[in-house]
């Protein structure tokens, strides 16, 4: 059985400790959060999920500071700007580019990232992923912060049943334990505030970093238009909505997220922004989809477009390269490299 190796690096004295397997491209997956990578591999299905994964490239995962394995003393209230830092020492200590699976909380720090330095990312899944929470009344995000810190165990349980609201009561207990050994509940009540509270508005519209936006439909933890207003805002991404409710990647139809997945890490992510081509990077994107048939109203529900904005994007394409039909300029592009 191939198994995980640990290792440590040092930020501003603070401990981060991370887990790789399996050999290839480096995909480091961003911490959710409050785990444990040792007590996280116990458990099949987690570690069939990066096994997966695994076969094709090098799997790295860390324990954010504050949680697990890694430093647990918060010398100061986390912000997204250390979770990135955090992020950007495990690429740097592993080697990049590196692809990002952003889990959740970790979307804002990896946008973060892309923006600040972009040659570090190849790529970046959003999975289960947001802008903001602003969809969540304050008083409500005020009443949760303060039960994750007053009743850590009550609150643990509570997010096991919204993770996997189909969880048997044995997972549901495996899950609140996992949390509660992995962070305090002061530390719990203070990561919770960041993901309750960060803002990436301003900071996702400048990720050119091809990125891919998966969500559940019925996600109960982070509702799905949370990731339609990510992927809205992000300049070259692609929206796959996935059945489903559970919050974790691993759990419900895990065919259908390999095959999303794979098809973004093995070539057919969305194209960047290149001097060498006369489109930008949503026009490459729009042709090709247009490539495979589909119509502007079609395209325009893949990327969270209105119908308006494909056509003009179509025409933009049509007068680039000299094409006077869909066809053609599909044609036209294949021929070219473009696509």
């Amino acid at each position: 059985m191939v198994d995980q190796q640990l290792h440590s690096l040092e930020l501003d004295g603070r401990r981060v400790v991370y887990a790789t397997c399996g050999s290839g491209p480096t995909l480091v997956v961003g911490p959710r959060w409050v785990f444990r990578l040792d007590e996280e591999w116990a458990d099949l299905d987690v570690r069939g999920f990066y096994l997966d994964l695994a076969r094709s490239h090098t799997v790295v995962r860390f324990d954010r500071i504050g949680t697990g394995l890694s430093s647990r003393e918060l010398d100061a209230p986390p912000s997204t700007e250390d979770e990135s830092r955090q992020l950007e020492a495990v690429i740097r200590a592993v080697g990049g580019p590196a692809v990002v699976f952003a889990t959740s909380c970790c979307g804002p720090a990896a946008s973060e990232l892309a923006v600040r330095a972009p040659e570090l990312l190849s790529g970046i899944v959003y999975f289960g992923g947001f802008v903001t929470r602003s969809d969540i009344p304050e008083a409500t995000r005020e009443s949760l912060i303060e039960f994750t810190r007053a009743n850590w165990g009550l609150a643990a349980q509570l997010f096991a049943g919204l993770f996997d609201p189909h969880a048997s009561g044995e997972e549901i207990l495996r899950y609140t334990r996992l949390q509660r050994s992995s962070a305090t509940a002061e530390a719990a009540a203070a990561l919770l505030e960041l993901d309750l509270t960060a803002d990436a508005r301003d900071v996702v519209p400048n990720v050119y970093t091809p990125a891919l936006v998966l969500h559940r439909r019925g996600d109960r933890t982070v509702p799905i238009g949370r990731g339609r207003e990510l992927a809205a805002l992000l300049p070259n991404a692609r929206f796959v909505p996935l059945s489903g409710d559970a919050h974790l990647p691993w759990r419900g139809d895990a065919r259908e997220l390999q095959r999303a997945l794979a098809g973004f890490l093995h070539g057919d992510a969305p194209t960047a922004l290149d001097g060498a081509s006369p489109l930008t990077g949503r026009e490459t994107e729009v042709l090709r989809l247009v490539a495979t048939g589909m119509s502007n109203r079609e395209i325009a529900g893949t990327l969270v477009l209105s119908e308006h904005t494909v056509h003009r994007h179509v025409a933009n394409i049509l007068r680039k390269l000299s094409e006077s039909s869909r066809a053609g300029a599909a044609t036209h592009a294949l021929r070219a490299g473009i696509l």
